[in-house]
């Protein structure tokens, strides 16, 4: 008999929303200084501005990458969850968590969010926190759901 499994990724849409913006807002600044002399355009290179917005555009490209090597996903199953990534999984038994806390509601909140940011859980033979941002995974609903659970097992 195979377990039941419930799988939460990572959210990345965060990463190209940024890009984008970025991105036109680089391509519509270098039209703005850019200058038409004798019906061709030249564009001016030598602006802090560009330089700025350029290394946004590449700090965003690189970290959306990172994030998808990465591939980070919470894997639950009937008696443990999984922190798992492209590299390596940390398997939490429910018999080791001491406690799950929940960090304070947010005041505006819409329909597809949980009314929590974050998640701590303490477990037995660790001395800090685990703290997980439930607006990192997709389906945060649900996710923090899942957590809620926990506070029966633990």
């Amino acid at each position: 008999m195979t377990e039941q499994v419930k799988i939460f990724k990572a959210r990345l849409d965060y990463y190209y929303k940024l890009l984008v913006i970025y991105f036109v807002f680089l391509i519509a600044y270098a039209m703005l200084r850019g200058t038409f002399i004798a019906k061709e355009f030249t564009i001016v290179l030598h602006d802090p501005i560009l330089y700025i917005t350029a290394f946004f555009v590449i700090y965003t490209f690189l970290a959306y990458l990172i994030s998808i090597i990465k591939s980070k996903e919470l894997h639950f199953y009937e008696n443990r969850f999984e922190i798992k990534n492209r590299f390596g999984k940390r398997e939490i038994f429910f018999k080791d968590i001491v406690y799950v806390k929940f960090s304070r509601e947010r005041r505006k909140y819409k329909a597809g969010k949980s009314s929590v940011k974050r998640v701590r859980i303490k477990l037995l033979n660790r001395k800090k926190l685990l703290r997980i941002r439930l607006s990192e995974f997709n389906d945060e609903k649900k996710l923090y759901e899942e957590f809620h659970k926990l506070i029966k097992h633990s």
